[in-house]
């Protein structure tokens, strides 16, 4: 098997991080780092060098879009992939119960300021300006396959040349 496919997932419910993470890994396709903290993500980012970006929109003090609007802007991170996993807030993990769980009533729900209100993955992507958007819940598959199609979008873009490093 060739080299992993690198995973950096911003997400501010870090059970979900972390059952992602070893949802992915588990297919040995993947190589995943995760921050349940906004502000920790470009750091994050600059230092593992990931493939794709998966990012909640719904997240205290920095907004998703907000962090992706930021990464698309620098040069050093604006070629990669980024893919907005969330809901509207009112979906949230719960470990105990390993699902989702519906929480209209949920203090982050107040806070979230405008999101855009779209069931169009495409046109939700769009709006936010990122690669692909991806609803919660959502099952494993449905994210490896989204990011295996977004990679594959970006390999059309550039060319099919990939950027990895030779030993």
């Amino acid at each position: 098997m060739g080299e992993r496919i690198k995973v950096v997932m911003v997400d501010d419910e870090l059970d979900l991080c972390n059952l992602v993470k070893a949802n992915l890994e588990d297919t040995d396709e993947f190589e995943v780092a995760i921050t349940s903290k906004a502000e920790e993500a470009k750091g994050m980012i600059s230092q593992f060098q990931p493939d794709i970006i998966l990012l909640d929109n719904v997240m205290p003090n920095i907004k998703g879009s907000e962090l992706a609007q930021s990464l698309k802007s620098d040069p050093a991170t604006r070629a990669i992939p980024i893919v907005i996993v969330s809901g509207k807030g009112e979906m949230v993990y719960n470990k105990k119960k390993d699902q989702f769980q519906w929480l209209p009533g949920n203090p982050m729900v107040k806070k979230r300021g405008e999101i855009v209100d779209e069931k169009n993955p495409q046109k939700a992507a769009e709006a936010y300006g990122v690669d692909d958007y991806v609803s919660k819940p959502f099952t494993t598959e449905l994210l490896i396959t989204v990011i295996r199609d977004v990679l594959k979008k970006k390999k059309k873009r550039t060319g099919g040349e990939e950027t990895t490093e030779t030993i």
